[in-house]
């Protein structure tokens, strides 16, 4: 016990080290704020960790030193200022924590955009792990093909300045994900869900599956989405009900896990569009996490 309370405390250190040097070095209030936050995140780190039972320390030091590498990136000076503005509403640190990624994990981003998680799930996964940030292939709608062009530029921009080399940018058709069969330990779906589930079940129900046979036995899907209400025009509003997605996963396979209300928002009344400027994206969201029914 005093052992795993020694290195518990030495990786707090080194955190409140990493969030200083970046406090020193960062150009932006909002910078300075994550890197306080940092601080603060780093002595519950400690408390929790110098507290932790006998019966798993190695699990228990493998996940603060995961912590160590999500909170340090949270506040790293090559992270896109865009992306730390969202911290705050997205809640990653938690968000991740959420997904119980092994060390030197194997990470499907779908349609990462512009890479807000695909960079974080990198430090995530550690030195050892790989992450796979997917966006589609462009359509025949003019607008698609700006917006898909431009985000892709955007993550091929911060992998560059970041010297993400654990990142793979995949540029494919959802259905043709270049990607082993059985070799992944989770996938992120953030917020597409209802893109496909709007259209017809069985067009969510067919790519879930596709997915569920790139995932190891043991895998995990993550499925954050916009919360809708039955019966009210949830394509117009990119929203979807909860009971929905978990209706969605069944039928594709899945077994639900666990879920989180780590990002509800109850003061969205789920009757505008999700980007409505008075919601400053800060929606109702739920947080689900299946595994791979027996």
């Amino acid at each position: 016990m005093k052992n795993s309370r020694q290195l518990a405390f030495r990786a707090a250190c080194r955190l409140r080290a990493a969030c200083c040097l970046s406090a020193a070095r960062c150009l932006s209030a909002a910078r300075c704020l994550i890197a306080a936050r940092c601080l603060i995140a780093s002595s519950v780190f400690f408390l929790t960790a110098a507290s932790a039972q006998d019966q798993q320390p190695s699990a228990n030091l493998a996940q603060a030193d995961q912590t160590l590498r999500i909170t340090s990136a949270m506040a790293a000076p090559t992270r896109a200022i865009a992306h730390v503005l969202r911290d705050e509403i997205r809640r990653p640190a938690e968000v991740i924590q959420f997904m119980r990624l092994p060390e030197g994990a194997r990470v499907l981003d779908l349609y990462a955009a512009d890479g807000y998680y695909s960079y974080l799930l990198a430090a995530a996964a550690g030195s050892g792990g790989r992450v796979f940030a997917q966006n589609p292939i462009a359509t025949d709608n003019l607008e698609d093909v700006r917006q898909m062009y431009s985000l892709a530029d955007a993550l091929d921009e911060r992998i560059a300045i970041a010297a993400l080399t654990t990142v793979t940018h995949v540029r494919s058709d959802f259905a043709a994900l270049p990607i082993d069969s059985g070799s992944l330990d989770a996938i992120l779906l953030a917020q597409i869900l209802h893109d496909f589930a709007n259209s017809t079940d069985a067009g969510a129900i067919a790519l879930l599956q596709q997915l569920g046979t790139l995932l190891k036995p043991d895998g995990a899907l993550i499925v954050i989405d916009h919360a809708g209400d039955a019966n009210q025009d949830n394509e117009r509003l990119h929203r979807m009900p909860i009971e929905e997605a978990k209706r969605i996963a069944q039928a594709a396979g899945f077994s639900l896990e666990s879920e989180s209300a780590l990002l509800a928002n109850p003061r969205d009344q789920r009757r505008r569009p999700v980007f409505d400027p008075m919601l400053a994206r800060n929606t109702d969201r739920f947080l689900l996490r299946f595994v791979l029914s027996p």
